[in-house]
Parts: C-alpha cells; sequence; structure tokens
C-alpha cells in the first residue's frame, strides 16, 4: 500500500498542470460543434522542470434530442 501512496503523492502533490487554449462553439442544426486546440503543461514542482508538454486538436460535435416539456392541462 505504501507503494501507491508514494505514487499518488508523487503525482499529485508535486506536479502542477497548465491547461491553455482556444474553442470555437457553434450552434448547429440538433446539437453544438467544439473546435479548437487545447494546450497543456505538466511541470514538477520539486524540480522545477517540464515534464510533458501537449498540444491536442479538437474538433467534436455533440447531438442533442428534442426537449419534450409536458404542460399541464388547463381547463
Amino acid at each position: 500500500m505504501s507503494l501507491v501512496d508514494d505514487l499518488i503523492e508523487n503525482l499529485v502533490e508535486r506536479n502542477a498542470i497548465d491547461v491553455r487554449g482556444t474553442f470555437t462553439v457553434v450552434l448547429v442544426d440538433g446539437g453544438v460543434t467544439i473546435k479548437g486546440v487545447l494546450n497543456s503543461t505538466v511541470r514538477d514542482e520539486k524540480k522545477k522542470k517540464e515534464i510533458l508538454k501537449l498540444s491536442v486538436p479538437v474538433d467534436a460535435r455533440v447531438g442533442i434530442s428534442e426537449i419534450v416539456i409536458p404542460l399541464p392541462q388547463i381547463k
């Protein structure tokens, strides 16, 4: 169990994650589209070094089905 605790401690307490990016969200028929770039850097705070740099392109479409709101009957 100590090995797992040490691993989690090193990942969470010693490292910091910077996330930056730009996104475009467009409403389309039946949903939204999201396009952009996500830039992320993982830094070791103790050693003051960058461990990992990522640049991830994002191109997604999310579909949303019809929303039906029932109304009470008016008499």
